[in-house]
């Protein structure tokens, strides 16, 4: 079982779309694995972490994500697949994946915040369900995720989420469109 905590264990924000029609599926599995979960995240995936450092977040910038989301339609996607990131991160896929790659360029290019830093090459739309060590010990959890895919679900609503460390809040949500 994971501790609670931002992932990196610091004070950060993030802008996700909230997944409510995974919970089901893949709540036990995350609040075992996921370290955000425990600490208040509900399956989502994300589009931009870390966003503003949150002591600088003010309404005007609040405000200008929300006027820039107005412009985007709410969509459809399923979860239709389980990947992992090495043997160590195992996640559900979206598809279509063009509009969350959209969202993310979109965010990180108006507010020059990269996704992860620009730590990865590529961005990889997912909702992930956990961490391990080698990806034995979530094997079974792939399977049993698998049996249960696909998963209709609908974004129309994008949250901005900060992690103090410790705890993540919801700050604001936003609808789509």
């Amino acid at each position: 079982m994971t501790s609670a905590g931002t992932s990196s264990a610091r004070v950060q924000s993030a802008v996700l779309v909230p997944v409510p029609a995974a919970e089901t599926l893949v709540e036990r599995w995350r609040l075992d694995h996921d370290p955000v979960a425990p600490a208040g995240v509900p399956a989502h995936i994300t589009l931009i972490v870390p966003w503003l450092p949150p002591d600088e977040m003010g309404d005007d910038d609040l405000g200008e994500l929300g006027a820039a989301l107005v412009e985007v339609p709410a969509f459809e996607f399923s979860l239709t697949h389980v990947g992992w990131f090495g043997r160590s991160v195992l996640w559900l896929g979206p598809e279509p994946t063009a509009p969350f790659l959209a969202l993310t360029a979109m965010l990180a290019e108006r507010f020059g915040t990269p996704p992860w830093d620009d730590e990865f090459d590529d961005v990889v739309p997912h909702l992930t369900v956990g961490h391990a060590s080698d990806g034995v010990e979530l094997a079974k959890v792939a399977e049993e995720l698998d049996a249960g895919l696909p998963i209709a679900c609908r974004a129309d609503e994008v949250w901005v989420m900060v992690g103090d460390g410790a705890r993540w809040s919801v700050r604001r949500r936003l609808r789509l469109g």
